[in-house]
């Protein structure tokens, strides 16, 4: 007698991504010669840039095309975190960043390493999730075992939080906010000053840690000026910072992400635990990716 196989209720809960959902359906449709545009995917419409292609093609061809350490290979963290501290005011060393399988990845990693499941009458960890937000954020704070709290924004507002909503949001149960600037979907983006009055807000409760996904950071148009949260002073030692080449460099299927924290004073390093949690999750990918990294 052949049994149903029993799928975890966690994946049967899960609702499959939106975003590839939304671009396979446009594919189908331009297969079939319809006119359509897709707006799923944030794919550049150039190509990956011949110079950081002719680095990967030299690294394969000199044997780049094994295991890596876990966080990434040392010189392409090196290189990351001297791009951190030259274009975005955050002090970290290599041993400060881990390199990820995309940006993605960086996330989820992240929220793993933050989140507990709740025991018991315990309630969930909450992570503030300023919306309209990209699709796959909530699953993953879900799947973390959090709890999504939604600081709703508008069209009046730009589209972004502000330091008084942020205020009345925050409890003793707040682990962390996900803030994403330039933001995908709105495409706007917080000033500095804006940033600094949140700064102000969270400073006031050392428990919540900012996950700051700067994917978009390059595609800024206009004299719009961008400035890293985790630059702060005040939210230096509890600031995430994601980011990867997709989007900046058209490397979308090439899924190099990373994660920059610098190591607490006192207090434990996330990104030495996302290493770990990575180490169980995955090996890390070949080096001729990271040979790209300086590249770009």
């Amino acid at each position: 007698m052949v049994s149903a196989m029993q799928l975890s209720n966690r994946v049967q809960q899960l609702a499959p991504s939106a975003t590839l959902a939304v671009t396979a359906r446009v594919k189908e449709l331009k297969d079939q010669g319809v006119d359509v545009i897709g707006f799923g995917v944030g794919e550049p419409d150039f190509q990956t840039p011949d110079h950081i292609k002719n680095a990967a093609i030299e690294a394969l061809q000199g044997g780049a095309t094994h295991y890596m350490p876990v966080p990434g290979e040392p010189s392409a963290r090196q290189a990351i975190a001297d791009k951190l501290r030259a274009e975005n005011s955050i002090t970290v060393g290599p041993d400060d960043v881990i390199i990820t399988v995309g940006a993605k990845h960086a996330v989820y990693l992240a929220l793993q390493c933050l989140i507990d499941p709740p025991t018991g009458s315990a309630a969930a960890q909450e992570v503030l999730l300023p919306t309209p937000a990209w699709v796959s954020y909530r699953p993953m704070i879900e799947l973390a075992g959090g709890r999504a709290v939604d600081l709703p924004t508008t069209i009046d507002t730009d589209f972004k939080v502000t330091a008084e909503q942020l205020a009345a949001a925050v409890n003793d149960r707040t682990a962390a906010i996900l803030l994403n600037s330039p933001s995908n979907p709105c495409g706007t983006m917080y000033s500095p000053d804006e940033l600094r009055a949140l700064a102000t807000v969270l400073a006031e409760h050392p428990q919540v840690v900012v996950i700051a996904d700067e994917i978009y950071e390059k595609l800024i148009y206009g004299d719009a000026e961008h400035l890293s949260i985790g630059s702060l002073d005040e939210l230096a030692e509890r600031t995430v910072t994601i980011n990867g080449l997709s989007k900046a460099y058209a490397m979308t299927g090439w899924r190099v992400g990373y994660a920059a924290a610098p190591k607490p004073s006192s207090g434990n390093s996330i990104i030495a635990a996302m290493s770990k949690l990575q180490g169980q999750m995955t090996s890390n990918i070949t080096s001729f990716c990271y040979a790209a990294i300086n590249e770009a």
